[in-house]
């Protein structure tokens, strides 16, 4: 491929001064710094002003449960469907820093940031602190900057998926601390998340391209092995037991159709991005220069097999009958990793080029990560406050229970309310499956209604945001209804 170098380069004895791998001047210091230090404080203002969801109130309950070994035994009965080691990891910090939904979420928001470090890192020290960012940057246009402010596992999943690709480059020598180290990196991201396991995916096909008759697997390759297989035996029972929240049919069933867009939704504005970088190569080359190719680099190459991942989740799924997007985060670190070291390899006679490229794509995270400082809950819309916002209207009212067909609006209500006790969960109209909320309700005093305990206390009851099935089912079971609000949600008084 024919690239950039001006005609002076071709007399005998010119030679392009260009950086030498792995260095990395005072600019890109500079650009790490703001950028590392603007998406960990705009992390931390959005876990402090966003609401919890559904998921994020359950790692709420499942962590704060009356001790340690509570974790273990909700976990042991099929509660969530994420390891128990990190509701003890949240459990930590929200210790430290007082029952808060930041400090549930800033276990997230702080592995996000290690994990833009580490990729950077990676790339940084096979090309160079430019390249390096241009690593950074590709990520901050993924769906990665969402797991920095969400209290699941996804973020301290990505940032061991991250180490251990880290160690992969770093240790060349095969030494057995190398080894020892990569091993660690993915026993403690299948305890984060046990879809890690995928993250062995790019590093067997690597043994397999240069596998010969001679040759045996590498020593990281055996450790990565062997910790998987540990992470599995520790926690057998807990892996067991969330494999039955998932039956043949759940929602999340594995389909080629969700493979076809698994891409695109990891990077989400991934096509017109390539689309304007290839318009600013078109725009920057010029053609009076040229430039040699260089070979692909072991990192790139192993980098390009992440993208093997997601057709591999895919095979799981056919197992685990659970095909989610976020569960192939692992894939991000690898892709990141070989676009940055394509770009120099392509470009390194033309810094311009890959200077426009970094900023192309920063430019384009850090708006997206703008948008979401300004509205916090712009991506998740419930309607907690105004339900919350109703308590002393339907007080007056004489009503003193607040009674929800959902569960998922149940938890977030009961979450937020200064007076939780007031709010049930009509179990029999709700169409979910309960065993999550019936597992954790004596840990948490939740209350789970059946239609006799709504007849006992009908007059004292408020039911907030029923479905229209929900009130056939009332109808159909003898209770009279009146409608008290249409607006901002439907409320019924029961007779």
């Amino acid at each position: 491929m024919q690239l950039l170098v001006n005609e002076e380069s071709r007399r005998p004895g010119f030679h392009i001064l260009e950086p030498a791998a792995g260095t990395m001047n005072i600019g890109s210091l500079v650009a790490l710094a703001i950028l590392v230090t603007f998406y960990l404080a705009t992390s931390l203002y959005i876990s402090s002003h966003r609401l919890l969801w559904v998921d994020e109130v359950l790692t709420v309950l499942n962590t704060r449960v009356p001790s340690w070994t509570d974790i273990w035994k909700t976990s042991t009965q099929g509660v969530d469907g994420l390891p128990p080691v990190y509701f003890m990891v949240v459990r930590i910090f929200d210790n430290l820093f007082g029952h808060t939904d930041l400090s549930i979420r800033l276990p997230s928001a702080l592995a996000m940031t290690a994990g833009l470090l580490l990729t950077f890192d990676c790339a940084r020290r096979v090309t160079d602190g430019l390249h390096g960012l241009v690593a950074l940057a590709v990520l901050t246009c993924s769906f990665l900057p969402y797991y920095g402010h969400e209290a699941r596992s996804y973020a301290l999943y990505f940032m061991f998926a991250s180490l251990a690709f880290w160690i992969w480059a770093r240790d060349r020598n095969e030494s057995p601390r190398g080894a020892a180290l990569f091993g660690a990196a993915f026993f403690l991201a299948v305890a984060m998340h046990y879809y890690a396991i995928l993250c062995l995916v790019p590093y067997a096909v690597w043994e397999l391209w240069n596998w010969r008759p001679w040759r045996l697997p590498s020593r990281k390759t055996i450790a990565a092995l062997l910790a998987v297989g540990c992470a599995a035996a520790v926690l057998w029972v807990p892996i067991q037991a969330g494999r039955r929240m998932f039956p043949p049919g759940f929602w999340a069933n594995p389909s080629l159709d969700l493979l076809r867009h698994t891409l695109p939704e990891l990077f989400p504005d991934g096509l017109l991005l390539l689309a304007v970088v290839a318009v600013w190569i078109a725009l920057a080359g010029t053609r009076d220069e040229i430039t040699p190719l260089r070979p692909m680099l072991a990192d790139e190459r192993t980098g390009w097999f992440f993208l093997l991942i997601p057709p591999a989740g895919y095979l799981l799924a056919q197992v685990t009958h659970v095909y989610q997007l976020r569960y192939f985060i692992c894939a991000l670190p690898g892709i990141a990793v070989a676009f940055a070291c394509w770009v120099w390899r392509h470009f390194h006679g033309a810094r311009r080029i890959s200077v426009g490229i970094f900023l192309i794509l920063a430019t384009w995270g850090i708006a997206k990560q703008v948008t979401a400082t300004l509205d916090p809950n712009r991506f998740y819309y419930s309607p907690v406050r105004q339900i919350l916002g109703m308590e002393d209207v339907l007080g007056k009212d004489g009503k003193r229970f607040f009674v929800v067909c959902n569960q998922g609006r149940y938890i977030e209500a009961r979450h937020y309310s200064k007076h939780p006790e007031e709010y049930a969960l009509a179990a029999p109209l709700d169409a979910g499956n309960l065993h999550e909320i019936l597992t954790l309700a004596p840990y948490h005093s939740l209350q789970l209604w059946t239609l006799e305990d709504l007849r006992n206390r009908a007059r004292e009851t408020a039911l907030i945001a029923p479905l229209p099935s929900n009130l056939e089912t009332l109808k159909q079971a003898g209770f009279q209804t009146t409608i008290r609000f249409t607006k901002p949600f439907e409320v019924v008084y029961l007779e």
